[in-house]
């Protein structure tokens, strides 16, 4: 005895022909004849009286709807109760970089509704630091940080994607590859004002960079904007400047340099069902890979 068989049967008996149950059921009227058929002779006994005008229970057969909806009720308090154990439903808050906002994060949203409907992402992509991350962490604005390392100890820290950092200069300027700090020279340097730029800023003051700051931004799509316009040039994450705008061009560094960024939040946090639903999502390293910029190569993974 099968579960369909008791669909098929309380479907012909709900509509009154094997023609309706089937348009119901979406089946061929063969497949609920040869069902029930086979239900007869499981019960050893006659369901279904057909009639030109449809087909109606038998005594026995009434019986058996009885029980047959009884057991179609349980199937479905079953199937609602395991649906519950794994349902998912609330907010989850992120703090992050613009950049990570705009090129990631709304592939996993997208990706997250699909899995788990109930579950919505609030995105705060207004950090242009990772101490702005990590106050937001503290205050509990957020529930996960995605911030550059090093994250202060505190929190459950987990490696996720990296990029590098470039040299970003107007389109109009001639260089010969490799770049060499010298070929800068006479262009002002504009400064990405970030602890995170000023540690990769220190690494290329070591290796030969003597140019001074000519100004400080804090935002990396102005200091972008400001190259453009041949007011000087800069070092950027490769993620801030994707894609390249008009007239800028984007070049390795001298010095390898790249951005390793974190999944951070406080430890209970991170252990909570929609917090790991979550971060499933965010390190689904197939998803991420179909990203715009993972499709142009500018994601690394740790």
């Amino acid at each position: 005895m099968k579960l369909s068989q008791l669909h098929m049967l309380v479907a012909v008996a709900d509509h009154g022909s094997f023609s309706a149950a089937a348009a119901q059921l979406d089946c061929t009227q063969s497949r609920i004849s040869h069902a029930i058929a086979e239900l007869e002779r499981e019960l050893d006994t006659r369901l279904l009286a057909r009639t030109h005008e449809g087909s109606l229970p038998t005594e026995a057969g009434l019986r058996v709807l009885d029980k047959a909806r009884r057991m179609l009720h349980l199937e479905d308090s079953l199937r609602a109760s395991a649906r519950a154990h794994d349902a998912i439903a609330g907010r989850v808050r992120i703090a992050c970089f613009r950049s990570i906002g705009t090129h990631l994060l709304p592939y996993a949203a997208e990706a997250l509704a699909a899995r788990h409907p109930d579950l919505v992402l609030d995105i705060d992509d207004g950090c242009n630091d990772r101490l702005e991350v990590v106050a937001a962490l503290r205050a509990g604005r957020a529930d996960i940080g995605i911030a550059q390392l090093p994250v202060e100890e505190g929190f459950d820290v987990r490696p996720y994607v990296a990029d590098d950092y470039v040299l970003v200069v107007p389109a109009a300027r001639d260089f010969v590859l490799p770049v060499t700090w010298d070929q800068l020279d006479g262009l002002p340097f504009i400064r990405l004002g970030c602890t995170g730029a000023d540690a990769i800023l220190a690494r290329c003051r070591a290796a030969g960079l003597e140019t001074p700051a000519a100004r400080t931004l804090g935002n990396d799509t102005s200091i972008a904007a400001m190259v453009a316009r041949g007011m000087g040039w800069s070092i950027l994450p490769r993620l801030a400047t994707f894609p390249e705008p008009d007239d800028v061009r984007v070049l390795p560094l001298p010095i390898p340099a790249r951005r390793q960024f974190a999944l951070a939040g406080p430890r209970a946090a991170m252990a909570s069902p929609r917090v790991k639903a979550v971060l499933d999502v965010l390190r689904d390293r197939r998803l991420l890979a179909t990203t715009r910029v993972g499709l142009a190569g500018i994601l690394h993974w740790s």
